[in-house]
């Protein structure tokens, strides 16, 4: 430190200590964990009576999120009551959210320093509301915790079948965690069955195929595990499969033709519809619900819609009748002319071309000038093609 001319101040610092509180956590040889001041404070949170409090309580914990396993699911009741126009009722929901968080930081192990000699374990899960991830190192089943992930599902994510949300879980915490996981061999838990084969799979749909492109850029392994013996999965969101998959196919509910009708109705017809072409429509669709055969089905409601019948140009270009045209024997027997413009005005005050093409050859001269009147024109072309090449 004298050899760079830093000092230091003695009241500011601590020598052969254990563990070291910096930033609001404890740094020990173990781990990371939050500081017990800080964790008192979120403990003893009065309930918050309106909408800033609440925000602060949030703030506070969010700051430690990421020692809290599936964070986004447990607060969501609370950042509900942030949303804009949504009266503030505090009820038995968000009184469980509150005292779940504080509970979580509090109980929760330490994180683990990354280890980068040693591979990492990617544990992920999926419910209908919230996604979620356990980075961690050692043997599946005894492996520690580095870091803890979630968030919310979107509206258009929640009405993703079972298996895209599990895939989506694990696309999600791929990105998140990539710092510590690109360029280096990985595990990924899951307690999902059919995503130890999705990734095999030769005619996926393009939600599916875009996510194992993502995927492809990182070097892992998928490990099946059942839930129950997920020790770090009950960090995520847990939750029965309650979605269509190839096991409970009977269970689909069935759309009659009158739905149909009802749901391309709103979706086209309505003031939010707008009449939108055939790909946005079924885009929209989609995002809410599917059936076989739903595109061909919405294709000819489209058709048959009379206002976009009336109004909506028709794509089909009209095709004019084939001309025969003869071709010259020899150059300069003959040649096409025709004024292009008006252009942007050059420093020399011209905004037209004069061009001039040779049928046969195809050879073709441009002569800029300022006007396209016929003494303009004329002069042009006596100075520049006829003086030039003749008659």
């Amino acid at each position: 430190m004298r050899e760079h001319n830093l000092k230091l101040q003695p009241d500011k610092c601590e020598f052969l200590r254990k563990e070291v509180s910096y930033l609001g956590h404890i740094i020990t040889s173990e781990g990371v964990k939050p500081d017990e001041r800080k964790v008192e404070v979120v403990k003893n949170f009065p309930t918050p009576t309106t909408t800033q409090k609440l925000k602060g309580f949030l703030g506070l914990a969010g700051y430690y999120r990421r020692f809290i396993p599936n964070f986004s699911k447990i607060a969501k009741p609370l950042t509900e009551l942030l949303k804009k126009n949504t009266p503030y009722i505090w009820n038995e929901k968000t009184e469980t959210a509150f005292n779940a968080l504080k509970e979580s930081l509090s109980t929760e192990p330490i994180l683990q320093y990354p280890d980068f000699k040693r591979p990492f374990v990617l544990t992920t899960d999926a419910s209908n509301e919230a996604i979620g991830a356990v980075l961690s190192q050692g043997p599946i089943g005894r492996d520690l915790p580095v870091a803890y992930a979630s968030r919310t599902l979107i509206v258009a994510e929640r009405n993703y079948p079972t298996i895209e949300k599990e895939l989506l879980a694990i696309v999600w915490a791929c990105k998140y965690f990539r710092p510590y996981l690109y360029g280096r061999k990985f595990t990924i838990v899951t307690d999902h069955r059919p995503l130890t084969w999705i990734f095999s799979v030769k005619d996926p749909s393009s939600r599916l195929l875009r996510w194992r492109l993502k995927l492809e850029e990182y070097d892992y392994q998928v490990v099946y595990k059942k839930g129950s013996k997920n020790t770090n999965a009950d960090a995520l969101s847990r939750i029965q499969v309650a979605e269509i998959s190839p096991d409970d196919k009977e269970q689909r509910i069935e759309i009659t033709q009158d739905e149909k009708q009802k749901i391309f109705q709103e979706m086209h017809e309505k003031p939010t519809g707008g009449h939108l072409g055939m790909n946005r429509t079924y885009d929209r669709i989609k995002l809410f619900t599917s059936w076989p055969g739903m595109k061909q089905e919405l294709e000819d409601y489209i058709r048959r819609c009379e206002i976009c019948q009336r109004n909506k140009i028709t794509q089909n270009k009209t095709k004019m009748p084939l001309q025969i045209t003869t071709t010259p024997d020899v150059v300069w027997e003959k040649c096409s002319l025709d004024i292009v413009g008006p252009l942007t005005l050059t420093l020399e005050g011209n905004k037209y071309l004069l061009t001039f093409q040779d049928e046969l050859s195809k050879y073709t001269i441009a002569i800029p000038i300022q006007q396209q009147d016929a003494e303009t024109v004329a002069k042009a072309f006596v100075e520049e093609i006829v003086l030039k090449f003749g008659i």
